[in-house]
């Protein structure tokens, strides 16, 4: 009696290590044919969830990302004399400005000294194109290129984004040509000027911009006229933050 219970119980144990095996054994067969795949549309969702988690909450961190590349589209319009400098002549113009950016740092990189303060926001370097109208009171046109850089003062959660810029460029203008002036005698003049604006935050890929500008003009002393224009004005434009240009998914 003893042993056929001992018999009886070894049986019993087979019987459900056989049953165990069955089940594991066609557990396998059903994953390996795709029965039991997970589906993609479910494994992109949790990708997703999971890239939407490591993403800045709030828009103006979204946006003044490292690498993020820009657009932007600025017209105004430019007055001189300004009270600094020489007191003539008029020299009043339109101006238009495309600008290309390209955002050098995030406002939360580790390696930013005012990530932690009320100045954080990031360095973004720009370069510019310029075209001006003159309409008073000599010479008609400026074109020109500009290098830039600007600092955008980035808070979480505010959709005002206040900014300042500096930087210098060269034009090319036929205002020497009226030779009843002192203030601009060459062809080729250099533009020192620096600036300050607030970009109002409208979704993921624009802002509209209003900006304060100072602007010198003057050849260096490369010309025997070289009294120079000081000019103050304002501009106001848009600006188009790309999504994937140097970064990878839109974010880092």
């Amino acid at each position: 009696m003893q042993l056929g219970g001992i018999f009886k119980g070894k049986s019993c144990l087979l019987a459900k290590s056989l049953g165990l095996f069955t089940l594991l054994f066609t557990f396998s067969t059903l994953a390996g044919s795709g029965d039991l795949a997970v589906p993609a549309t479910d494994v992109n969702l949790s990708s997703t969830k999971t890239k939407d988690i490591s993403e800045p909450e709030d828009l103006s961190s979204r946006l003044f990302q490292e690498d993020r590349i820009t657009l932007e589209f600025m017209t105004g319009a430019m007055f001189s004399p300004c009270g600094l400098g020489p007191h003539e002549p008029v020299y009043n113009y339109q101006q238009n400005n495309v600008r290309l950016g390209w955002m050098l740092v995030s406002p939360d990189d580790k390696e930013n000294p005012f990530r932690d303060t009320p100045f954080r926001g990031n360095f973004e370097a720009l370069f510019e194109t310029t075209g001006s109208y003159v309409w008073e009171t000599f010479g008609t046109y400026m074109v020109g290129v500009t290098g830039l850089i600007r600092y955008n003062f980035v808070q979480p959660n505010w959709i005002v984004v206040p900014y300042i810029q500096g930087g210098a460029g060269i034009i090319y203008t036929n205002a020497r040509n009226w030779s009843n002036q002192e203030a601009i005698g060459g062809n080729w003049e250099f533009t020192p000027q620096f600036a300050g604006g607030l970009k109002f935050l409208i979704d993921d890929n624009f802002s509209f911009n209003l900006e304060g500008a100072f602007q010198h003009i003057s050849n260096a002393n490369t010309s025997a006229r070289n009294e120079g224009v000081n000019a103050y004005g304002g501009f106001a434009g848009f600006t188009y933050y790309f999504d994937n240009l140097w970064l990878e998914d839109g974010h880092h």
